[in-house]
């Protein structure tokens, strides 16, 4: 007699059942059935997922923007545009890091979003060290929240070396002056500020005010002029266009001038606009000129060589909303939006033929204050002190 062992086999948490060796082929091909029917049932929700997804940003795929880059490449300007416009809208918004102060950030994005509508527009908005710190500490915590970063060109040589931008060059390129855009498109110019000389209009006459860099060695200046103690790229501006040795020489004479030393532009134009010395060496013209029109007695002479500081406009690398951004990117280097940011916000563009609303800086520069420099800046600064004697 032979003996039979009964497997035991479970077919539902419920209940275990003895089956013979025929009903064990009928289980097999039971728990064949719905493994196939398991399988499909999960296939189609994950299919429902995707399909929901897809509803929800417009693509199932979300391209990169190093891959939409490469696509526009090929396309007109106006299916270009259309496309870009597209994506933008699904995506829904655009997330804007960088210096340019809100109340001047507003007025820009209301013209933007005249033009292409359902992209909501988020900025924030901090000093220039604020700006680079927050981008830095998210990349490496793996978080990317900015689509578009602003900051001065000769600092955000950092976010370069971080390896954090995408490359886009811009049709057109060459209708800006040379020197205030990458050719291979890692950064571009939205604005520049122009160094100029600032003087008090109740103190001294527009006929008596300093016209060049030798004109502020003459005895009837000593002892009445303001200097930053941190213009190290005035050092390397005059390096460069006079070479290391005259810029040296130079230097070493202005500092003979009892020159007292203020940090930041905006002091210096408060104590120039006071009357407690009539002169300060160099700032940013197009913001004091903005003091200017609510009355403060200021005049402005820009001095060779001319010297602009841009506000350079990064992609970033990983934006979360790359048609967006790359929408805001060419259109803010368009004729529309730098017309409008040179005579509304009186900010001073690179682009050529642009009219300025202040016309003491319409002028082409001479040295731009770039990435390039920003990586030595602070040797710059060291010894700009030093031959200043600055404190």
């Amino acid at each position: 007699m032979k003996h039979f062992s009964w497997p035991i086999i479970v077919i539902d948490d419920r209940f275990n059942v003895l089956l013979n060796e025929t009903d064990m082929k009928l289980i097999g091909k039971v728990h064949r059935l719905r493994r196939h029917q398991a399988a499909v049932a999960k296939a189609s929700l994950v299919f429902a997922i995707l399909i929901s997804c897809a509803n929800a940003t417009g693509t199932l795929y979300a391209a990169t923007i190093a891959e939409i880059a490469v696509k526009i490449r090929s396309l007109k300007p106006q299916e270009r545009t259309s496309y870009l416009l597209k994506g933008a809208q699904a995506e829904g918004e655009l997330v804007y890091y960088g210096t340019l102060p809100i109340d001047e950030f507003l007025p820009l994005a209301r013209v933007f979003n005249g033009r292409y509508r359902s992209i909501a527009m988020q900025h924030y908005f901090s000093p220039r060290d604020g700006i680079l710190s927050r981008t830095l500490t998210e990349a490496r915590a793996g978080r990317h929240a900015a689509d578009v970063i602003q900051v001065d060109l000769s600092y955000g040589y950092q976010l370069l070396n971080a390896n954090l931008v995408q490359p886009q060059p811009i049709a057109g390129a060459k209708r800006f002056y040379g020197g205030t855009y990458d050719p291979e498109g890692y950064w571009h110019s939205m604005y520049y500020l122009t160094t100029a000389l600032i003087y008090n209009t109740n103190s001294i006459k527009a006929e008596q005010a300093p016209k060049s860099y030798d004109e502020l060695l003459s005895p009837a200046w000593k002892g009445k002029m303001l200097f930053d103690p941190e213009a190290g790229y005035i050092l390397a501006a005059m390096e460069e266009s006079w070479g290391r040795e005259k810029a040296v020489a130079y230097l070493t004479k202005l500092a003979k001038q009892d020159l007292s030393y203020r940090r930041g532009g905006t002091l210096t134009t408060q104590v120039v606009t006071s009357g407690e010395y009539p002169v300060g060496i160099a700032i940013n013209g197009e913001t004091s000129a903005a003091i200017r029109e609510k009355g403060a007695p200021l005049g402005f002479k820009v001095l060779a060589p001319t010297i602009v500081k841009p506000e350079g406009l990064f992609l970033a690398k990983n934006a979360p909303h790359p048609h967006a951004a790359l929408l805001f990117v060419e259109w803010v280097l368009s004729d529309e939006a730098q017309s409008f940011l040179a005579t509304s916000l009186g900010k001073g563009s690179a682009m050529k033929g642009v009219r300025s609303k202040f016309k003491d800086f319409q002028v082409k520069p001479d040295f731009v204050v770039s990435p390039k420099l920003g990586a030595n800046l602070q040797n710059y600064i060291q010894d700009f002190r030093k031959i200043m004697g600055a404190p």
